[in-house]
């Protein structure tokens, strides 16, 4: 069954949500962090946040905006417009983001693609493509928010970015943009035909139909809108907010008419979207957040039995500039935790609970901790019994080696190394590299202890305690690990005919593929199993 992700786009100007006709004409709508958290209740899988003037004025000011905008929301954010420096990918991912799409710079500088691929793994870069179709049938690149027109076809650019090693491309028909007309089927299938990585299609949807007649008839791996998911979601007193930048006439008409309908657009939930998508069984669709789980799941407060602050385990989250620390912090806070980011060696001594999160690429990831002489305090913490959570990237430099970008040592704390995750290519079309999006973990079938079937408590007393298998989770990565003894695996993911650990456990030593402070309500709960059960037992057990 093939995976899809439903991503609303945020366009930015200023402070104030935007929104235009071929990427002109803008007018305000709202408050961004307004429409994320209200998408992130209704379902969204993940949202893109561009600032569609930056390039034009030469800035790169959407830190507060991201800031804001991570704090409503546990699903991944994608943030592009200004980034033209590795500088800028680092301050953008420690600022809330998951990813980075860059487009003008790109094209000015391709090596930047490689650089940030290196810097940060290729799941983190995402290229944006705006293009136009020519007279002669012709599609061209345009850059500065579809503004210049640069004379690079599109296809030969989709070609080059793939080989320079970008994770995603986000693919914008400007004709279509903001037209309700529906996606340009024709550009869409022949990109993600043309590469095998992750293509995300925007531009044109104005009915639900739009958006089935994409997936039918293309490769597509996401499906991102703008105008038919705002129109659902704003409210009638936003005309009477303040806002300092853009054309508020579209807000103060929308709250003068009672029944407000909008030419060619149709509003859609994206509740009711994934509705009528499950009616087909081409595709799988993440499954509807419940409300009730959201705002309740994973959250500490005083009357938790863990009782005060110095009662509760301190958790160091190690900082060695190669994860969103940003998320990682917003999650531990929403669950109560005691904790302190650190890259000192010892803070991380003095830890009850480490946290090894991680995005990038595992030669730079050991360079990063050996740098900052944290390789021999993470081993002594882990060799004292205490308990270690690595995040993706923390959990394969757990393993023995990696191999991305050439042979290179781990942490050696479990036995085994780091292989990229390879696609068959026969009948799997559907699969591209990174693996980018919702996939279930369940009960491994590699690990002798589960063979006999599903154990209502294989889990128990893990990190995955609570969790239902087949649960869906929210992955990014290129690369996977291969634990040398079976019985280390927790939990395994199906993906292109690949089967692949996503949970691996040895004794106090845990690893998650995927980002639990991504995973929506799940994922919270597995930061607070780790915190307040498994550590919460390590320091009651320390204290008799």
């Amino acid at each position: 069954m093939r995976p899809i992700r439903i991503i609303p786009r945020l366009d930015i100007k200023g402070p104030n949500l935007v929104k235009g006709v071929h990427l002109e004409g803008l007018r305000v709508l709202g408050k961004p962090e307004d429409f994320a958290y209200r998408y992130y209740i209704d379902g969204a899988d993940e949202l893109i946040c561009m600032d569609v003037v930056a390039s034009l004025y030469g800035r790169n000011n959407l830190s507060d905006v991201v800031k804001r905008i991570a704090k409503k929301m546990f699903i991944p954010l994608t943030v592009g417009g200004g980034i033209r420096s590795v500088e800028d990918i680092r301050s953008t991912l420690r600022a809330g983001a998951d990813k980075v799409a860059i487009n003008t710079a790109a094209i000015k500088n391709p090596n930047l693609i490689k650089e940030g691929t290196r810097a940060f793994g290729s799941q983190c870069i995402v290229v944006s493509i705006e293009t136009t179709r020519l007279s002669n049938g012709r599609y061209e690149v345009l850059v500065d928010s579809g503004r210049q027109e640069t004379g690079v076809d599109v296809y030969e650019w989709a070609r080059l970015v793939h080989e320079l090693g970008a994770g995603e491309i986000l693919v914008t028909s400007v004709d279509r943009e903001g037209t309700g007309e529906g996606y340009d089927i024709e550009l869409v299938a022949k990109i993600a035909d043309l590469v095998p990585i992750p293509v995300i299609a925007c531009g044109g949807a104005g009915k639900s139909e739009d958006i089935e007649t994409l997936i039918k008839e293309t490769n597509v791996s996401a499906v991102s809108a703008a105008s038919i998911f705002h129109y659902d979601k704003i409210t009638k007193d936003a005309a009477s907010d303040k806002f300092e930048e853009g054309n508020i006439e579209f807000l103060k008409k929308y709250s003068q008419t009672e029944n407000y309908r909008f030419k060619q657009i149709q509003p859609l939930s994206i509740t009711d979207l994934k509705l009528q998508l499950k009616q087909t069984d081409r595709v799988r669709i993440r499954a509807i957040r419940a409300i009730g789980n959201f705002e309740l799941m994973g959250r500490a407060d005083e009357h938790s039995p863990n009782g005060s602050l110095g009662d509760k385990p301190f958790v160091v989250v190690v900082d060695y500039n190669c994860g969103n620390l940003f998320n990682i912090e917003h999650a531990l806070k929403e669950i109560g935790a005691n904790f302190e980011i650190s890259d000192n060696p010892d803070a991380v001594r003095r830890a009850d609970i480490l946290i090894l999160p991680g995005v990038g690429a595992f030669r730079e990831g050991m360079r990063n901790l050996s740098e900052k002489d944290l390789l021999e305090p993470i081993k002594e913490h882990a060799n004292a019994g205490k308990p270690l959570l690595g995040i993706c990237l923390g959990m394969q430099l757990l393993m023995s080696e990696g191999e991305e970008f050439g042979l290179c040592k781990g942490l050696d704390l479990i036995n085994g190394k780091v292989a990229k995750l390879h696609i068959p290519q026969e009948g799997t079309s559907f699969f591209k590299i990174p693996h980018v999006g919702w996939n279930q973990i369940g009960l491994p079938q590699s690990n002798p202890q589960s063979r006999e079937g599903i154990r209502s408590d294989f889990w128990k007393d893990t990190i995955l305690e609570g969790v239902p298998p087949v649960s869906l989770m929210y992955f990014v990565h290129s690369y996977i690990v291969k634990p040398d003894n079976p019985s280390c695996i927790l939990a395994e993911t199906e993906y292109g005919n690949n089967v692949f650990c996503s949970v691996i456990r040895s004794d106090n030593i845990y690893g998650c593929q995927f980002h639990p402070e991504r995973s929506a309500a799940l994922g919270l709960g597995i930061y607070r199993q780790f915190v307040f059960g498994i550590g919460g037992r390590i320091l009651r057990h320390g204290n008799e």
